[in-house]
């Protein structure tokens, strides 16, 4: 697998806030020069077209688009480094197939589900025409090096079939080649990205139009004014309060996938889902309640360190899953759904360790699940999983026998009795051998992933749940206006990325995908929007 380790492997850090680039992207009313960002005060208000508030793949494609059309563009990251989730993923940019996804999740969001089909497409196009780094198709790597391998485990309905609509086949981006390459595009056009900046709220007039964000740079208060607003702040999964009140209690207990590893990077709390809200803007009806990401090692003892897909256990619904007390707890092919079969993947039952005591649980599976769904040529990483999970500390187990198996497991010393851990796993093969592990009491619905769990050695890893990217968000159109809770869009406002709710529900369709489709729609639209009917000054209930 290629991995951009060497000197291209750090995202540019480059931030221009003076000189010619910012004269360029300010407006009328005047440029923002470096001492007035190092002012602890607002000495001056800076003008531009458009702000996109994140530089992930919804930000930086609404930014470049954005700037084709004409806008001058100025982008804000609060980490200390562009790119987001984008520059830690795998780089699988989905092109799903509407009426697959439809049917996998009936609760989600139509519309915006066919906006992301219907544009997903024509994102590869404009890449291609960028000459950026992105694998498949016409791509042809651009000035970012080559395109990277690989591409996150596959989403539910990624690329099956060809139709309108998407499903041609996904394609991926090179991670942090395409962020240095799309951060280059932004700036060599006259734009900005300024990093350690975060959007502190949004400015509306006395009409109720966004005009502009409040930001904090790193020496004080910034107000820029603008006729349009992109929200690409990546989700709320760092935020102890959402996750707690529509997830799970085990906040605390729950690895945060999103980012590099170490804590580094700030946590994705919602800055721009919590910014719309306070103009009243709509959340999406579905979606709150689930989230993507992986299971990856409980407690471990020494650091991890990328690629994230190392420590993520892709093969969960091929082993039997456990929790503290050594019981099943969820279908591991299913999670918590019922009936027909729908959409797939480890991210199911990771969504049910996460409500789980500590949000933790033991994967147990065989030697032919090992060799077919666990090692570093059959899954995602650079590393068989079992002695990733083992060579940094956390709690595994290995045995010629599933008894001795439980008893290593018992002695992990958190509380699972070998004596239930063998009662389930006994339950679970009588059903399995006889065809019937969709009769258990738990049932496990997908009789592909059920074979019983019998061919020495064993193994046995213990695991939290980790998240990556929440499913719930803000409610938006076609054209990525952010809508109010009356219906009508909020005029100047707009969204991209997983700051837009419902596409995913449960199932998980891809994340990449939604800042790819609706960062060409929303980056092409807020460059078009017009001046405010109601004028620049700012209304007394977000004056900055």
């Amino acid at each position: 697998m290629v991995r951009d380790r060497e000197a291209g492997s750090k995202v540019s850090r480059r931030i221009f806030l003076g000189g010619a680039a910012a004269g360029a992207a300010a407006g009328t009313l005047g440029g923002f020069s470096r001492a007035a960002a190092q002012a602890p005060a607002i000495a001056q208000d800076v003008r531009t077209d458009v702000v996109i508030v994140g530089s992930g793949i919804g930000g930086l494609t609404a930014a470049v688009r954005a700037q084709k059309a004409g806008a001058r563009v100025i982008v804000l990251e609060k980490a200390y480094e562009p790119g987001g989730t984008t520059a830690h993923s795998e780089g699988s940019v989905a092109n799903n197939r509407f009426e697959t996804i439809r049917e996998d999740t009936p609760l989600a969001d139509p519309e915006v589900q066919r906006t992301v089909c219907d544009n997903v497409p024509r994102f590869y196009e404009f890449m291609d025409r960028l000459g950026a780094p992105i694998a498949g198709g016409g791509g042809g790597g651009g000035r970012g090096g080559p395109p990277q391998a690989g591409g996150g485990a596959p989403p539910a309905g990624a690329g099956r079939g060809a139709a309108p609509g998407g499903g041609g086949g996904s394609r991926s981006i090179a991670p942090v080649a395409w962020v240095n390459f799309m951060v280059e595009e932004v700036e060599s056009a006259g734009g900005k990205v300024l990093l350690e900046t975060p959007m502190l709220r949004l400015l509306t007039n006395r009409l109720s139009e966004v005009i502009g964000v409040l930001a904090e740079g790193p020496d004080g208060p910034i107000r820029i004014l603008a006729k349009s607003v992109v929200l690409a702040t990546g989700g709320w999964m760092g935020n102890a309060q959402m996750v707690t009140q529509n997830i799970t209690r085990y906040f605390g207990n729950l690895h945060q996938r999103n980012a590099s590893f170490g804590g580094r990077k700030p946590l994705l709390t919602g800055d721009g889902l919590l910014a719309a809200m306070q103009l009243g803007a709509a959340t999406s009806e579905g979606g709150f309640d689930g989230f993507y990401g992986h299971m990856m090692p409980a407690r471990p003892t020494k650091p991890m360190h990328n690629p994230l897909s190392t420590y993520s256990m892709y093969h969960g619904p091929y082993s039997v899953v456990v929790n503290l007390h050594g019981r099943r707890f969820a279908d591991e092919t299913q999670g918590k759904q019922t009936g027909k079969p729908r959409g797939g993947g480890e991210q199911l039952i990771n969504q049910e360790v996460a409500r789980q005591p500590e949000a933790t649980a033991a994967y147990i599976w065989d030697e032919s699940v090992n060799v077919e769904r666990a090692c570093a040529d059959c899954a995602l990483g650079d590393k068989d999983k079992f002695p990733a999970f083992r060579d940094i500390g956390a709690p595994v187990a290995t045995a010629n026998t599933l008894a001795e198996l439980a008893d290593q497991m018992e002695r992990w010393g958190r509380g699972i009795p070998a004596a239930e851990v063998m009662r389930q796993l006994t339950e679970y093969n009588q059903a399995a051998e006889n065809g019937k592990a969709w009769a258990l009491p738990i049932p496990k619905a997908i009789a592909a992933q059920a074979a019983p769990i019998k061919q020495p050695p064993f193994y046995a890893a213990l695991g939290q749940a980790a998240i990556t990217a929440t499913h719930g968000g803000l409610r938006v159109n076609a054209q990525g206006q952010v809508l109010s809770r009356t219906g009508r869009p909020i005029r100047g406002l707009y969204a991209a990325g997983v700051d837009i709710g419902n596409f995913n529900n449960y199932v998980y369709h891809g994340n990449l995908c939604i800042g790819a489709a609706y960062g060409y729609v929303s980056g092409d639209n807020a460059a078009k929007q017009a001046e405010p009917r109601g004028g620049w000054d700012i209304g007394s209930l977000t004056t900055g």
